[in-house]
């Protein structure tokens, strides 16, 4: 057995002018570092009454709110006890299209900025010498 391994340090205890002085200053000895992200719950909880979409009837069967709202309770149920099926290969589903999307949009920004590039080394440079213009056609 390696002996650094067991090797411990633990820090003294502060000396009672330090206590004072630290106390009267207001210094927090606790690393806040990771707070924040330990009691966060925002990741986890479902999006805000604020934020869902404005529901808008237009039309006679057209839906509701109420009816929009018992209709994605179903839909959670569903997907709750459906069994999965072991004999498939596992695949992860996104709640939301847009980092395929974002994917998409890169893919396609990158195809035109190659594209662009090509186009531009094809034309002709412009020569401003007028000496050079003259050798060419005399």
């Amino acid at each position: 057995m390696n002996k650094k391994r067991n090797v411990n340090y633990i820090k003294p205890e502060d000396p009672e002018f330090l206590k004072i002085l630290k106390k009267q200053a207001g210094y927090d000895d606790r690393n806040h570092k990771f707070d924040e992200l330990q009691n966060e719950e925002k990741d986890f909880v479902d999006d805000d009454d604020s934020e869902q979409p404005q529901v808008v009837v237009l039309k006679k069967g057209d839906l509701t709110a109420e009816e929009a709202e018992i209709e994605r309770n179903n839909l959670e149920k569903e997907e709750l006890e459906a069994k999965a099926d072991l004999s498939q290969r596992v695949l992860f589903k996104s709640k939301n299209g847009a980092a395929t999307d974002v994917r998409r949009k890169r893919k396609e920004d990158s195809k035109d900025k190659i594209k662009s590039s090509k186009e531009k080394k094809s034309k002709q440079l412009l020569s401003f010498d007028d000496e050079d213009d003259d050798e060419e056609t005399g």
